[in-house]
């Protein structure tokens, strides 16, 4: 991956389905670079989860437990996250609350929490990286400038980047699995709670 100082760093997003696009919007905030929205299609979406699942073993510590454990340890942490999500969720009161955090140990919020008045940068996600680091995980993604990239010949620009925290990590999975869901994508889903992840995954992984 490239240096982190290449995308535009954020701490917090939401996700929904838009049946008219037919595709999950990504939304966030970017600090100076402004709110971006990122459009995932269902074959970025799958992309996605695999990157998040093939990380989760190394995210988790899993490397000097024996490869029978994981899928006992990966559910328990999984029920934890989720947990967690559902117990702090309770305290803010904040109803609708189905956003990811991301980074710094930030709360999500809600689907229609983003008040800014601005039109936010709109892409095509096209790429997706991610990457440890220090025990969290790097996830960034390029995409495709809309609607320029429909007139004319764009390059792949780096739009934002996330840094998450293994519990992270798992909330976005159920948030993602539950917009697919939602969008009725019948997504191949290789669960590590319910099925065995296979090993041997480098610490570097892109996919476009």
């Amino acid at each position: 991956m490239k240096q982190e100082s290449n995308y535009p760093l954020s701490d917090h997003f939401t996700l929904r389905f838009s049946a008219y696009e037919d595709r999950l919007l990504l939304s966030t905030q970017r600090g100076q670079f402004g709110a971006a929205t990122l459009l995932l299609t269902r074959r970025m979406t799958v992309l996605v989860i695999r990157q998040l699942l093939s990380k989760l073993p190394d995210l988790s510590g899993l490397e000097k437990t024996p490869h029978a454990y994981w899928q006992e340890v990966l559910q328990m942490a999984h029920q934890r996250a989720l947990a967690e999500r559902a117990s702090s969720g309770a305290k803010e009161a904040a109803p609708d609350s189905s956003a990811a955090a991301a980074g710094g140990g930030h709360s999500g919020g809600s689907e229609d929490s983003d008040q800014s008045t601005d039109e936010p940068d709109l892409y095509l996600a096209t790429e997706i990286t991610s990457e440890l680091r220090e025990k969290r995980l790097l996830l960034a993604f390029k995409g495709l400038p809309l609607p320029k990239a429909m007139r004319t010949s764009c390059s792949h620009e780096p739009v934002v980047a996330f840094t998450l925290e293994p519990e992270q990590v798992h909330q976005f999975l159920e948030l993602i699995i539950a917009k697919s869901t939602e969008a009725q994508w019948h997504l191949p889903l290789d669960l590590p709670w319910l099925e065995p992840v296979n090993s041997g995954v480098s610490a570097k992984t892109t996919s476009h």
